[in-house]
């Protein structure tokens, strides 16, 4: 059905007048009659009573007319969304885990603005699951994680590392502190982690960030970014504790092996050649 035929009927409902309606929309009267004929007919109701000098809306032109509104309302709205999306950029969209942003990615997102200074990049920060369900629906372009994802469907290649130290307020550390941070670095972390430390924590996160903001007002201790704490260390404002964990920590870009934009990806890929 022409959308045109549902403005002519809301023309008709608003003045109740053929003639009026005509004049509003630059058609003649009787193309006016002819569109809600065709209305009637698709409709196979009367929608319109039609009496000398009196024009109403019948119970199924009454209810027919919110419908009405909502499809010429929609149609102008996609109308719009299209012509929008005909100038927009092309898009590439990156998703870290919080950890990963903390400790790699925070660093070079500037680097990566500059490389797609002529596409819409797209970053954010989610968790592990909700970035394989992206980079499934294709939804997201590469995610970057500590650990690759392990199915026949994904692509994992180390681009870089990052280095953690244990740190802490003080410079004393055993399994019986009770100000200790427990920050998610990844399955392999929290594996190694459950083997080598006994320590119950006190606080959970994600974010490195804000484990520090803890640690730097109240006190306590955490595994953090080597990057993010040396200016800390250098000031006497946290301590370097030995650690028998690997500290060193890969970074896996991740992305789906039938992808359409390898180009792009290699390029986000070669921002990182010299980290590993």
């Amino acid at each position: 059905m022409d959308i045109r035929v549902f403005k002519t009927f809301i023309a008709v409902a608003e003045y109740k007048h053929f003639g009026r309606a005509a004049e509003t929309l630059y058609i003649t009267q009787a193309a006016v009659s002819a569109r809600i004929k065709q209305l009637e007919e698709f409709y196979n109701t009367q929608l319109i009573i039609r009496e000398k000098n009196n024009l109403r809306l019948t119970p199924a032109g009454e209810a027919l007319l919110g419908h009405a509104h909502l499809m010429v309302s929609q149609m102008e709205q996609s109308k719009i969304s299209i012509s929008i999306s005909s100038q927009q950029k092309a898009s590439f969209n990156i998703a870290t885990t919080p950890n990963v942003w903390d400790a790699f990615f925070s660093s070079r997102i500037y680097d990566a603005i500059e490389l797609f200074d002529n596409l819409a990049l797209g970053s954010e920060l989610s968790v592990r699951e909700a970035i394989q369900r992206k980079l499934d629906d294709r939804s997201l372009d590469v995610g970057l994680l500590t650990d690759p994802i392990k199915s026949d469907e994904f692509s994992n290649e180390l681009i870089g590392h990052f280095n953690l130290s244990l740190v802490g307020s003080r410079a004393d550390f055993d399994k019986d502190v009770e100000d200790y941070i427990l920050i998610d670095w990844g399955i392999t972390f929290q594996k190694e982690h459950a083997l080598y430390h006994k320590v119950i924590p006190k606080f959970r996160t994600s974010t490195a960030m804000i484990a520090l903001e803890v640690i730097l007002s109240k006190g306590g201790f955490a595994y953090l970014p080597t990057e993010l704490i040396t200016e800390h260390l250098k000031a006497k404002e946290l301590f370097e504790i030995n650690s028998p964990l690997q500290i060193k920590r890969p970074i896996f870009m991740v992305s789906r092996k039938n992808k359409s934009n390898s180009e792009l990806i290699e390029q986000f890929k070669n921002l990182f050649s010299n980290n590993h």
